[in-house]
């Protein structure tokens, strides 16, 4: 795959635009950033004084209970009917009862329509309600954990969230004041219990004029972390529980938390009185909606300046690089061989001196090219004839030595009257003849395995059992196009180093594997091996660094010269990162991988 080559004057421009866009945005950024803490300030602020001014409301709330728990003590009738010392004949007891619960009903004509009951508890149940209830018969109110804390206490007491407990089937639920009741007359002496319960409803009507926008509200959580009230639409139970968490987590009175996929602002603030948290949400993406028009403003600016920056930046360029371009294209037609261009001189600057040596320089390589060029041309022919001729002794070298060797094994077979096998010997012989005659020095991989089998089948008659051989080629390389007699070379070597050195049975096994850039033919055989000497003393005469057109005594015996002269042909042919690589181990045989380009396919 070609790379892609951007030219200078693109890299400045990019580099340009980059660097004046990162400007920009930084900017632009850090503005908003700085613009968005203080509007998040200020709003903390904000919502802090609502949230505490709702605590205010809703404990001022809270006390006005609490003094209608103490309204007992402004009527003596009630005080007195309530202390049964004074009179405890039946009479006086029925209008005891009147007394008290007429008292209690009266109360509850104050427009609170959240007050739901107001008991008086004594060795009695007096009541007072709005909505008809039954108290339950039998009971033992004395057993409750808030009429114990009330007896214990000279103050009244708060009673979070709970079910109505004293009358039957209670299906609300309220918060209570309970206070006791001391006669006046001795004020050691406990008249009763006051119990007044009250819904949410106020509480409700309080927190319901706080407005925090959408998907904001008041959340009320007791010291249980029970949900007293909340009004935030989008929060479940679980959520509130996490809000409440993250609450307390914080040093300051406010902070922001993730909901369901959004962020919020929560502040607090402590009833002390009730031991309630009121806690304050509000939707961050309603208090960003007063920054999202500077913030889209000033990325409008920032796009509008970057657009004109990138006008100004490109007509500079065009101006100063203009010339550059001139000079540059020039070097292109000089690239492409044509030695007829001038650069233009129109200044006196760094330009200006570069095109004048430029000149020089062209008019320096039409004289070098015309005088060297019929020496490169002498040079590369005399080195393509060095290289045919060395191809060609090789070739001639081959022929011979294995023709002598086969017209032998006939000469032997055809006397000890084997004539089948002498028969079928020169039919192999033939195929490779006629194989070599009518070749150009090139062949198909197809043929040359043709030519390769008909070798090993005439070097298997000769050797019976003590030869066996495996090709297993690729049908894809069938078409592939190598030097003739590249691999029989090497399968001759396995034969000269298995058969002829040792008796027992030589396996040769010829295989390929293709890569994303290579050839690769592996030839395998189990013989004798070699060395590490030897085998790093044949490693070095392939790996020479000689040049290609440098001689090499290509007839000389042993040694490995059938590899050296493989090798050398493969590079010769394709190139100095092409060729051989040999392991061996001594007793164990030798393997032969020869490398060629898959480009040649």
């Amino acid at each position: 795959m070609r790379r892609i080559s951007w030219n200078f004057s693109l890299k400045l421009f990019i580099c340009t635009a980059l660097l004046t866009l990162t400007s920009i945005l930084f900017i632009s950024i850090y503005s908003y950033n700085k613009y968005s803490d203080s509007i998040m300030e200020q709003s903390s602020q904000k919502v802090q004084q609502i949230v505490e001014l709702t605590s205010l409301n809703i404990r001022t709330y809270l006390e006005d209970l609490y003094r209608l728990s103490l309204s007992p003590y402004y009527d003596q009738d009630v005080m007195d009917a309530l202390d049964k010392t004074i009179d405890d004949s039946d009479l006086k007891s029925l209008y005891r009862t009147r007394t008290i619960e007429d008292f209690l009903e009266q109360i509850l004509i104050i427009p609170r329509k959240d007050i739901l009951r107001v008991f008086i508890l004594t060795d009695e149940i007096y009541k007072g309600e709005r909505i008809t209830s039954t108290i339950k018969s039998n009971q033992d109110f004395t057993k409750y954990d808030w009429y114990k804390k009330a007896m214990e206490k000279k103050a009244p007491i708060f009673v979070s969230a709970h079910l109505e407990q004293i009358i039957k089937d209670p299906g609300n639920i309220v918060f209570s004041i309970v206070s006791i009741l001391r006669s006046t007359r001795n004020t050691d002496k406990i008249l009763g219990v006051i119990k007044v319960d009250a819904n949410y409803s106020g509480i409700s009507d309080i927190c319901n004029k706080v407005d925090f926008g959408k998907d904001g509200g008041i959340i009320i959580v007791d010291a249980n972390q029970q949900v007293i009230f909340s009004n935030v639409p989008h929060l479940t139970s679980d959520d509130i529980d996490d809000v409440y968490t993250k609450t307390y987590n914080g040093k300051k009175p406010y902070t922001t938390i993730n909901c369901n996929n959004k962020g919020y602002l929560i502040n607090k603030n402590v009833i002390e009185y009730a031991d309630w948290t009121v806690i304050g949400v509000t939707s961050l993406s309603t208090i960003n909606e007063k920054i999202s028009d500077v913030r889209n403003s000033a990325f409008i600016v920032a796009l509008i300046s970057f657009i004109l920056a990138l006008l100004l930046i490109s007509f500079y360029l065009y101006m100063f690089l203009s010339p550059l371009n001139k000079i540059i294209n020039n070097i292109h037609k000089i690239q492409e061989g044509d030695l007829d261009v001038a650069f233009p001189i129109k200044s006196n600057d760094e330009l200006g001196y570069l095109s004048s040596s430029l000149n020089n320089m062209v008019g320096e390589l039409k004289n070098m090219f015309k005088e060297n060029h019929k020496l490169v041309r002498e040079i590369y022919e005399a080195k393509y004839l060095q290289k045919e001729a060395q191809i060609n002794t090789l070739f001639n070298q081959i022929q011979p030595h294995f023709i002598h060797n086969t017209l032998n094994m006939i000469s032997m077979l055809i006397q000890s009257d084997n004539l089948p096998q002498a028969v079928n010997t020169i039919n192999k012989l033939s195929i490779i003849l006629r194989g070599l005659t009518h070749m150009d020095k090139e062949i198909t991989i197809s043929v040359e395995l043709q030519l390769l089998d008909a070798y090993l089948t005439i070097q298997k008659n000769r050797f019976n059992d003590r030869l066996n051989y495996e090709i297993h080629v690729d049908n894809e390389l069938n078409n592939y196009i190598i030097p003739a007699l590249l691999l029989q070379p090497v399968v001759e070597n396995s034969v000269i180093h298995g058969c002829e050195a040792k008796k027992e049975t030589t396996t040769i096994e010829i295989t390929d594997t293709i890569t994303d850039s290579n050839v690769i033919f592996i030839i395998k055989d189990n013989g004798v091996g070699m060395g590490e000497q030897a085998l790093i003393k044949l490693r070095e005469k392939l790996n020479t660094e000689k040049e290609i057109g440098e001689s090499f005594d290509l007839s000389a015996k042993g040694n490995g010269i059938a590899l050296i002269n493989v090798n050398r042909r493969i590079k010769i042919k394709y190139g100095i990162e092409y060729g051989i690589e040999v392991e061996s181990k001594e007793g164990i045989g030798t393997t032969v991988k020869i490398i060629l380009p898959k480009t040649s396919l």
